[in-house]
């Protein structure tokens, strides 16, 4: 092996394990893969979207235990609630993670939403503004195959 082939090798291994740079934009959200379904909460800070966030916050607690059943977990990525005034169960994100995950999801302008993502990583709903129906999303959760297999394990 020649030493500009050693080089390029030795390159190429660095460059494999480095981790990655601020622009490679990971997915904060993985970290939840396959043990916990997430509901990522983007609402602007807008006389509606107060309102929006209020009726959410009352049905949350309401819903606790079905919240926890489901292993749900809140990921709030838009300007409501604020840092530190968290829903729970939640996961607190920073401003640059939530913007990254706004824009995986195609969140912007758009009014409050709220989107569901399974355990698998993949988006298996959208709610808008109009109101976010948690015995919906409860029904829909309950139909998927994994959750059922977690059901009769329980």
């Amino acid at each position: 092996m020649t030493t500009s082939t050693l080089s390029l090798a030795l390159l190429s291994a660095v460059t494999l394990l480095a981790p990655p740079s601020a622009g490679a934009d990971p997915d904060p959200l993985s970290a939840y893969r396959w043990t916990h379904r997430l509901l990522v909460l983007d609402v602007p800070d807008t006389e509606p979207g107060r309102a929006t966030l209020a009726t959410f916050r009352t049905s949350l607690g309401d819903r606790m235990e079905d919240l926890l059943a489901r292993d749900l977990l809140i990921v709030p990525v838009g300007d409501l609630p604020h840092p530190g005034d968290l829903l729970q169960p939640a996961v607190e994100l920073g401003a640059t993670e939530r913007s990254g995950v706004r824009r995986r999801l195609g969140l912007y302008g758009r009014g409050a939403q709220l989107v569901l993502i399974g355990k698998d990583g993949g988006i298996k709903a959208r709610q808008s503004e109009g109101g976010f129906d948690l015995e919906r999303l409860f029904e829909l959760i309950d139909s998927m195959p994994m959750r059922r297999a977690e059901m009769g394990q329980r």
